[in-house]
């Protein structure tokens, strides 16, 4: 789908995650039910997701180049996926964390052979060191560890809460960029982090009678 749309625009539609969760987990789950505080949560951190990337980000979701549509609905298809993921693995909660992460990531493993021997019979790879230095702290850290800390959220906040993920990656981005890139902090950007952090909070500290 980033092969043909740019990253903003596929932020933007990732940004859908929360409201696909919201909609889904009241139907499939038994304690994360529909309220309006949660979509006000929800609503908020879209604004402020508007903020960080700017009106021509919305221009393209709009766009009508229809050869842009596949794309866009895959890069919507994908956020799907992580929402179904959640809800499935919120459901699943009896099974302890560790012994769910590692069903989760060897059955990605074994899903992904018939890929990679299409990717190896294209062009042969040439393992160095570096390359396996990276390996291994891809599939530790980002992968294995993350989804320790993932399932252990989806237990015990919810996967709507774990939602609103979707809206705190591009806040994170421009405080690294801004840290170690010196990347400039606009004053659009300062609003839509503030309205990110505000959405979470919201949904954050929505007890049991909201729901």
């Amino acid at each position: 789908s980033e092969q043909d749309i740019q990253s903003n625009t596929a932020a933007m539609l990732l940004s859908v995650a929360p409201i696909f969760t919201l909609l889904i987990a009241h139907f499939f789950t038994h304690d994360d039910k529909f309220s309006l505080r949660k979509m006000l949560a929800i609503l908020i951190g879209l604004i402020g997701v508007t903020f960080i990337f700017g009106i021509d980000s919305i221009k393209d979701l709009f766009s009508r180049n229809y050869l842009l549509y596949l794309p866009k609905i895959l890069c919507m298809l994908a956020a799907l996926g992580y929402v179904i993921s959640s809800i499935m693995a919120y459901n699943l909660k009896k099974i302890d964390i560790l012994t769910l992460t590692t069903f989760v990531t060897i059955s990605a493993a074994i899903t992904s052979i018939p890929f990679m021997i299409y990717v190896e019979i294209i062009s042969i790879s040439k393992p160095t060191s570096i390359s396996l230095i990276s390996l291994f702290y891809l599939g530790l850290f980002p992968t294995a560890i993350a989804f320790l800390l993932r399932f252990y959220l989806i237990s015990k906040a919810g996967p709507i809460f774990l939602s609103y993920v979707a809206y705190l990656i591009p806040g994170f981005a421009i405080i690294w960029g801004f840290i170690f890139l010196k990347e400039v902090i606009t004053l659009n950007i300062f609003l839509g982090l503030c309205f990110v952090l505000i959405g979470t909070y919201i949904g954050k500290t929505i007890n049991k009678k909201d729901i």
